[in-house]
């Protein structure tokens, strides 16, 4: 991990748009604010501006950036952003999971937009990225990867859980 050169945390989109298209690890930061109504128990450590909320890997990293842009029902960071800040989810069409409802939609993608940074890195082949991020999700057990290692982990996946079935519940 600490042969990797990162680029520096920028805002999300756009980090986004300077990604290439080759394989890496990125990672999510806080950079604005979770706001008050947010659904985040004071007992767990705090989120707080800076702190690292998830790691991922890509075989392609310009279109791992696009499908943190797409419809909550394709992305696991989406699903859990979504439930801890309590937007709607509602069950679309044949996708295993929910999606947002247009609206809240959009307000995801702008919070997004406003409150999260990243950085990434290229690696020169694919077959490590999976044992790169295996090791860096734990040693640094970021909350939105639900790994169930931290309570934080265990919470977001709770609440996610929760709002899955409300979701499916609320199909009828």
């Amino acid at each position: 991990m600490e042969n990797l050169k990162w680029t520096g945390t920028a805002p999300a989109k756009k980090s986004w748009q300077a990604m290439p298209f080759a394989p890496g690890m990125y990672k999510i930061f806080l950079t604005g604010a979770l706001p008050k109504e947010a659904n985040w128990p004071a007992e767990l450590t705090p989120l707080k501006r800076g702190d690292l909320l998830y790691v991922g890997k890509a075989t392609n990293l310009r279109s791992r950036a696009k499908h943190h842009a797409v419809q909550t029902s394709k992305s696991t960071l989406r699903r859990s952003l979504a439930a801890i800040l309590g937007l709607q989810a509602q069950w679309h069409g044949k996708s295993a999971h929910p999606r947002l409802t247009d609206v809240d939609e959009e307000v995801l993608s702008a919070w997004m937009v406003a409150n999260l940074g990243m950085s990434f890195a290229v690696v020169p082949e694919l077959e490590p990225v999976s044992g790169l991020e295996d090791a860096m999700r734990e040693e640094l057990c970021p909350p939105l990867n639900r790994d169930g290692r931290s309570p934080e982990q265990l919470h977001v996946s709770a609440v996610t859980a929760a709002a899955q079935r409300n979701a499916l519940r609320d199909k009828g």
